[in-house]
């Protein structure tokens, strides 16, 4: 690559920054914004109350990935009314995921490991316009789809060439994000991100001890999602490959399964709580 490339490459990336930049601070992205972490809260409730009500036996509960989850709500009464302002919500959580990695709003910086942290919130945001689109379907006609994405992304990747090595690599990104979330949630790492000056004790008090079992929670699921990547990558065998859904019925067939999973619900349910804390106070740019 020449100098001049990397110049005209270097000047154009400068010229999308200022452009998230500028856009992320208009009024309708950060309403947007502070909208998606209702629906992020709503969707992680759901899929915990659904998992907790398995816990204690309740034979309405179900294990589910946010596809499930939104296939569940799809199916109550005013459900697709619900979905229509879960879609919008979603949009507003995908859009200004895009553009919180395209700005830096977290100033995760421009060397390489900067670059990668920006890259996950895109990839956060690109998961949430799909679970816009699904849902947008779902308001059309009902399907549960659980782990599906999963096994059909294992599949595809593992019929390329170092399909199998790919996948793995998936599977050990996975786990660095589970562990990631682990930290997060103890280090209270997450708060740095919240403007709390002039918050009440009592709350931060809440936030702390909802952070650290919510994250706590989503690095468990994480870390064993991750390593079904690996297996099915060892063992070749995309049906391996898990999602939320799989992870938690892994949960609930251990030893003191239905306990584990009641607090690893719960943890996902005070993930979505905190998630309502973001929408009030998390810096949107």
């Amino acid at each position: 690559m020449t100098e001049e490339v990397k110049g005209n490459l270097s000047e154009t990336l400068e010229e999308v920054v200022e452009i998230a930049e500028d856009v992320v601070r208009h009024p309708l992205i950060k309403t947007l914004a502070r909208l998606g972490f209702y629906t992020k809260g709503f969707l992680f409730i759901v899929i915990g109350v659904l998992a907790v009500l398995v816990a204690v036996g309740v034979e309405s509960g179900q294990l589910t990935a946010p596809n499930g989850a939104l296939a569940a709500i799809a199916q109550v009464q005013h459900g697709k009314i619900i979905l229509m302002f879960f879609v919008v919500g979603a949009v507003g959580h995908g859009i200004w995921n895009i553009l919180r990695g395209a700005a830096d709003i977290d100033s995760a910086g421009s060397d390489w490991q900067g670059i990668i942290k920006r890259i996950i919130p895109a990839g956060i945001g690109i998961f949430y316009l799909v679970l816009a689109w699904t849902a947008l379907n779902l308001i059309v006609r009902v399907q549960t789809e659980n782990s599906e994405f999963q096994i059909t992304l294992t599949t595809i990747l593992l019929t390329l060439p170092l399909g199998a090595v790919l996948v793995g690599i998936i599977g050990l990104v996975t786990i660095g994000a589970g562990v990631h979330e682990f930290y997060k949630g103890v280090s209270g790492k997450y708060k740095k991100d919240l403007r709390l000056n002039g918050v009440e004790q009592r709350q931060k008090n809440i936030i702390t001890i909802i952070g650290i079992l919510g994250f706590t929670a989503r690095g468990l699921i994480f870390t064993l999602m991750g390593y079904f990547f690996i297996s099915a990558a060892v063992n070749y065998n995309p049906n391996e490959a898990v999602g939320t859904d799989g992870a938690l019925l892994v949960l609930a067939q251990t030893s003191y399964g239905k306990t584990i999973l009641f607090v690893t619900a719960a943890g996902l349910i005070c993930h979505g709580i905190l998630s309502f804390y973001e929408a009030k106070y998390r810096r949107i740019c």
